[in-house]
């Protein structure tokens, strides 16, 4: 089985979306027979082999200052599919892609798989257009980004997403031959043994203070305006070390904060998943605070690390917390709610049964091994429904499939 992955999302300082697609790259070229391959925009054309996979990159045109490009022409697409003759192709970012993806592939014998990594009608058009336009239009907005995911996901051959709330929204919409497949997490590279005495004193973080962190893009979109309301709430220089992580369009905000509140410790750009892992193991609080997650990688990074996270009631984030069990979901929009849950997290720490707790949670649910043998099977079972021109079968006696 060749598999072909396109993806427009993926950036090389990208998060979740990045981690998928090399942990499925790293996975098909050591652990399987089958090969994958994958499809991302960049400045120029160019093939990179790693061991039996192969990156190829589109000429593709940036997207204002956000570090990500968008490929708009099918040409260079179909060429790489008539090279690599994949066997089924996973598109994976909900915009121009699908449209340019179907064209490409033409009459091709071929099934295509959405992966919806991007609740784009929530996160983007409903959040923006409702700060931009009056209440009527931006639900006008909002229903036009939904007939899109209708119609172009609706016409392809299934559909994952990986998590269930997500799914919900994906039936609601008409979309049916959905597959859920939650992510997974490195467990042996995020783990409380990455941890460092080190990084805690470089933060400013004594031995006896708690050391919260925010690491993710600087935006309102992952929190952090509601982060900066909260914080005066749990403020307490002597025992909470507040630190914050992660690039993005609101540095300018953070730098006021931190002029505000000289305690907070900013953190410095960490490159590489090992730098990454080091500061979540060394915190014992992680503010996983994005509202409209698909599936929450980070969060559950977290886990791994023994880390306790915090999430809001919105999306997977809250999906994950109802399923880890430790803390429930502050209210997305309550500052006292975020503040409260800090102080519960807090309270917690003390116990080595939590983070054996928190620990087991990721390494029995969320392996990358267990996560990509579950898709083969899925992919396993899309291929054979299309050859035999019977997709209808793909449409589960449910919502959606969640076992091979």
């Amino acid at each position: 089985m060749r598999i072909c992955d396109v993806n427009s999302l993926y950036s090389p300082t990208g998060g979740g979306i990045r981690i998928y697609h090399d942990s499925k790259l790293n996975y098909f070229s050591e652990h399987t027979r089958h090969t994958a391959s994958l499809v991302i925009p960049g400045k120029d054309d160019s093939l990179t082999c790693r061991g039996s996979t192969k990156i190829y990159t589109l000429r593709s045109i940036p997207l204002f200052q956000s570090g990500y490009r968008m490929i708009v022409d099918s040409g260079g697409l179909n060429s790489i599919f008539l090279e690599y003759r994949p066997d089924i192709v996973e598109i994976g970012s909900p915009y121009l892609l699908p449209a340019l993806t179907a064209r490409a592939m033409g009459a091709s014998p071929v099934p295509s798989v959405g992966f919806y990594h991007s609740d784009f009608p929530e996160s983007y058009i409903g959040y923006y257009a409702g700060k931009i336009f009056p209440a009527k239009i931006a639900e006008r907005l909002k229903r036009a980004a939904i007939s899109h995911v209708r119609k172009y996901y609706g016409n392809m051959t299934a559909v994952f997403a990986a998590s269930r709330c997500v799914l919900v929204k994906l039936h609601d919409a008409g979309v049916r031959r959905l597959f859920y497949t939650p992510l997974g997490v490195d467990t042996n590279v995020f783990s409380p043994s990455a941890g460092s005495s080190r990084f805690r004193s470089e933060a400013g973080a004594s031995d006896s203070s708690r050391l919260v962190l925010y690491m993710a893009r600087l935006h309102s979109e992952k929190g952090l305006d509601m982060l900066m309301k909260a914080y005066p709430l749990f403020r307490n220089p002597g025992n909470i070390k507040l630190v914050i992580g992660g690039l993005g369009p609101h540095e300018g905000l953070v730098k006021e904060f931190i002029k505000k509140y000289p305690e907070v410790h900013r953190l410095p750009w960490r490159k590489g998943r090992d730098a990454v892992a080091e500061a979540m193991a060394s915190a014992d609080v992680y503010l996983a605070l994005g509202r409209y997650e698909t599936f929450g990688l980070a969060g559950l990074e977290a886990i791994a690390s023994g880390t306790v996270p915090i999430f809001p009631d919105m999306g997977a984030a809250g999906e994950m917390a109802t399923s880890l069990g430790l803390i429930p979901p502050y209210k997305a929009d309550s500052p006292e709610g975020l503040a409260n849950a800090v102080s519960e997290a807090i309270k917690l720490l003390s116990s080595r049964e939590t983070t054996e707790y928190l620990r087991n949670y990721a390494v029995s649910r969320h392996s990358w091994v267990d996560v990509f043998r579950r898709m083969e099977k899925f992919y396993e079972r899309i291929i054979k429904a299309f050859k035999d021109n019977d997709v209808a079968r793909l449409v589960p006696p449910e919502r959606w499939w969640e076992d091979p």
